[in-house]
């Protein structure tokens, strides 16, 4: 099927003038909107030489960024790295590839067919580690870099928020705090960063000499509905639970929720820290979270990706090391925690 400009308005939600307008190169259209016009021709696969010849006027080459689902977490990650490669001159892409990264390859081999795409990100979170290594294996020549929680996973070059040590690091928080009887939040099984998660809560738990139980440890969906479910359970029955870790902030925001709706609150009646940490939301940033930036993920992949581009220009061939760089978890202290009242 034929992609119109009507199609690439109604993707962008503008008008049909205004595409007219980005291919004319009108000087009455702000950047913003150019930009995502722009995105949109390449995504939807409008084709035309006036399209190329806008995207080359601007010195800029396509890196994509492929992610699964565009959560609030991800949409962090995206901005930051957007933003860097943008400020080197390099024009990013953004496409959604469906639940376990199916659409990665259609993608990936469109946008490489045409010459266009200098390299990829991919957020990788759930399930995509198996469809991402034949990815990599397909396409050996073209920079590919993910974002994910799993450090013993490295077949592409990585950018890594470490869950294993985050979950370390949150439990000896509140442990330090007082709480003994932790519960955790986790990803589902398929996600990147689960397995990690449990593994640290229970390492952790262990260390310290607090109770470690099966039943502390409830699966979600990373859906703020799941919070609400996994908490509803904590009430009724686990009520001597203290402090909660959450595997996200929509999950965590669940909890609140349902701490709520039971006349309890947090952190009194119970602690609440989540993975990740976003400062620039105003209904997240009073969480309590540990791990790393999202942003400076965004960044971390972006350079990684640049650095193989200018390798692969300087020295023509193909790099045959993986790269890995492993963010240090660290906590943000917000109002969702505090001292165990005895």
């Amino acid at each position: 099927m034929k992609v119109t400009i009507k199609m690439v308005a109604e993707q962008c939600n503008v008008s049909p003038i205004t595409v007219s307008r980005v291919l004319a190169d009108h000087p009455g259209v702000n950047e913003k909107t150019r930009e995502m016009v722009l995105n949109a021709m390449q995504e939807l696969g409008y084709r035309s030489k006036k399209v190329e010849k806008l995207i080359n006027s601007q010195h800029s080459r396509l890196i994509a960024i492929m992610i699964e689902d565009i959560t609030r977490n991800a949409n962090c990650i995206i901005q930051a790295a957007g933003d860097y490669l943008k400020g080197e001159n390099y024009l990013p892409i953004v496409c959604e590839t469906g639940g376990k990264a199916a659409y990665l390859e259609t993608y990936l081999s469109n946008l490489n067919r045409d010459g266009l795409l200098e390299g990829c990100i991919v957020i990788s979170s759930l399930g995509a580690r198996t469809e991402l290594a034949k990815i990599a294996e397909r396409y050996k020549e073209l920079p590919i870099a993910a974002v994910h929680w799993c450090e013993a996973w490295s077949k592409v070059d990585s950018v890594i928020l470490d869950n294993y040590r985050g979950t370390v690091c949150a439990i000896n928080y509140l442990a330090k705090l007082g709480h003994r009887n932790i519960a955790l939040i986790n990803a589902p099984q398929e996600a990147s960063g689960s397995y990690e998660e449990r593994m640290g809560y229970m390492d952790a738990m262990k260390s310290l000499g607090l109770p470690v139980e099966e039943r502390r440890i409830l699966q979600g969906d990373l859906k703020r509905t799941g919070g609400v479910t996994a908490a509803r359970r904590i009430l009724k029955e686990q009520p001597e639970v203290t402090a909660v870790i959450c595997s996200n902030f929509d999950m965590a925001r669940g909890v609140m929720d349902e701490m709520a709706a039971a006349g309890k609150s947090v952190p009194e009646d119970l602690n609440v820290v989540p993975f990740g940490i976003i400062q620039t939301e105003d209904d997240v940033c009073n969480f309590t979270s540990v791990g790393a930036p999202y942003a400076s993920a965004g960044v971390a992949a972006a350079r990684m990706i640049l650095e193989r581009i200018r390798e692969r220009e300087d020295t023509g061939t193909r790099f045959n090391t993986i790269k890995k760089v492993v963010l240090e978890p660290q906590i943000f202290y917000g109002a969702t925690t505090c001292q165990l009242k005895t």
